[in-house]
């Protein structure tokens, strides 16, 4: 089956070629948008901006060395430092974005709920503080990967005893807990609005209806980064827990071929689109992420269009003759 080679070489060239510049792009633009001053004070806009810094070095450090090994031979099948490091590091970075997101997840659910002591923990210093512990904890819990991994038969893989036991790591770690905890969050908050709504009545209805818009827009871009997270990262644990547990089985050579493409899609093609999508699902389904958007936008042309204006006579300045 020659044509599932064909089409993961396109798929590699042209389809991880859009997720790097489209990738790029998209993270760059959310660093701009969460980055200015009034989302500086949201602490769930901090969590979105770090993962979006996250984002980009995913998708450079993963996709890059994929796109060089379409003309190239790959390091990663026979350098055993690459092939240790480069797993290592790129599932740390998976692991850091999809935390940021299942505590911007938590944050929102806070802030939700109708007690003020659980409120007060949506501050940018708790943001902060959390953000730190988990860029610390993730390539501490991870170092069993460079330190168990390694290249066997012209593959960097896990093999032996540790290959099942990152099966079920990966299966639980990063295809179970974080859009259970996040779907969890997310309904929790969707109740406590649906509750602030019931109760707040008269008086306090237009800063109610402020705070709900923000709060609401915030919910519905995080909820549906979960779903677009679970379509892309799910088939990744699944496939390695099956390639384990078939890992003694006498197999065709058109299921391994089968099983080969699968497997490529569910370790090097799906598992970047949620970090490569990101604005792209903010901007379609926020209306106040859109707005943010122009806003920069215009911004930025406002800015240019007044430097061009001065040129001319910062030019005609430097052309009087001085006395």
């Amino acid at each position: 089956m020659s044509f599932l080679a064909d089409i993961q070489a396109s798929l590699t060239r042209y389809g991880m070629s859009t997720y790097l510049v489209f990738g790029n792009f998209g993270n760059i633009i959310n660093v701009f948008v969460f980055y200015r001053k009034e989302y500086r004070k949201n602490s769930c806009s901090r969590y979105l901006l770090i993962a979006s810094f996250i984002n980009i070095f995913i998708i450079n450090y993963g996709m890059i060395p994929t796109l060089y090994s379409l003309d190239h031979p790959n390091p990663e099948l026979y350098l055993l430092a690459f092939c240790k490091l480069r797993l290592y590091l790129l599932h740390s970075a998976l692991m850091i974005s999809r935390s940021l997101v299942v505590f911007a997840c938590l944050d929102r659910c806070a802030l939700s709920c109708t007690s003020l002591y659980i409120r007060s923990y949506c501050q940018v210093k708790v943001a902060v503080r959390v953000i730190a512990c988990v860029i610390i904890t993730w390539p501490i819990i991870s170092l069993h990967i460079p330190i168990l991994l390694t290249i066997q038969s012209g593959r960097c893989s896990t093999f032996g005893t540790y290959s099942f036991v990152y099966s079920i790591y990966s299966f639980l770690v990063a295809g179970t807990l974080p859009p259970i905890l996040m779907i969890i969050f997310g309904l929790k908050t969707m109740r406590n609005l649906r509750l602030i709504h019931n109760r707040v009545r008269t008086n306090d209805d237009v800063t109610y209806v402020r705070i709900r818009r923000r709060d609401f827009s915030l919910m519905i871009m995080l909820l549906w980064e979960v779903i677009v997270y679970i379509f892309s990262t799910t088939p990744y644990p699944i496939q390695t827990l099956y390639l384990t547990v078939t890992s003694n089985l006498a197999k065709t050579t058109l299921r391994l071929q089968i099983e080969s493409f699968i497997t490529y899609m569910a370790y090097s093609f799906l598992i970047y689109i949620n970090s490569a999508s990101t604005f792209y699902v903010y901007f379609c389904t926020s209306r106040n992420f859109r707005k943010e958007c122009r806003r920069l936008f215009q911004r930025k042309n406002e800015r240019t269009s007044i430097l061009t204006r001065n040129v001319p006579i910062n030019r005609i300045a430097n052309t009087i003759p001085h006395s």
